[in-house]
């Protein structure tokens, strides 16, 4: 359950890697009015329903449940058909929340003419395609990042190695640490 725990984290977090990454503060927008500001919510939540909310809580769902399989050996079929369930249900339940959290930050960075676009181009033929690709491409990206992943983990391994001077011994070491974490 603990691991379940950290895993859910994890995929929640990887929406808010990109900004954790930034090194600086963006400038604050300018005041809006608050009719500015409630059009902006508007469109905001008009976004977020076009980028097809439901389909990314069964994304992560997807992707919490894949990360879970090693957790999941030694039941029977039943009690992995049932933990799946509880797991797509929990999302189900989770993704009002989290769009909720997340309309007044796209209300916020984006002017009224930015969402405005924004639902134009997912309203489009072209945008309506964009998404409904990306979720198709989403499996199928997540194999090819695991495939990758050892010659990854392997290089970061070497450049980790070369900066701190490590040891032959210690490099095997690193690699073999990280060869083993994937599956933890």
């Amino acid at each position: 359950m603990r691991r379940f725990c950290l895993v859910l984290m994890a995929a929640l977090l990887s929406f808010a890697c990109p900004a954790a990454a930034q090194t600086t503060a963006p400038a604050a927008p300018p005041a809006a009015s608050s009719k500015d500001a409630a059009l902006k919510m508007q469109l905001a939540n008009r976004f977020i329903t076009l980028i097809q909310g439901e389909q990314m809580g069964e994304m992560m769902g997807q992707m919490v449940n894949s990360f879970m399989d090693d957790e999941l050996e030694g039941l029977s079929g039943q009690e992995v058909a049932d933990y799946r369930a509880a797991m797509n249900e929990v999302m189900r339940r989770m993704m009002p929340q989290l769009f909720d959290a997340i309309a007044p930050v796209y209300a916020d960075i984006f002017t009224v003419e930015e969402l405005r676009g924004l639902v134009a181009f997912y309203e489009s033929d072209l945008g309506r395609s964009l998404i409904a690709k990306s979720y198709e491409a989403g499996p199928r990206m997540s194999e090819a990042i695991q495939a990758a992943m050892p010659a990854i983990l392997s290089d970061m391994a070497v450049v980790v190695c070369d900066q701190l001077k490590c040891s032959a011994e210690e490099l095997r070491e690193m690699k073999a640490q990280m060869r083993a974490a994937p599956g933890d």
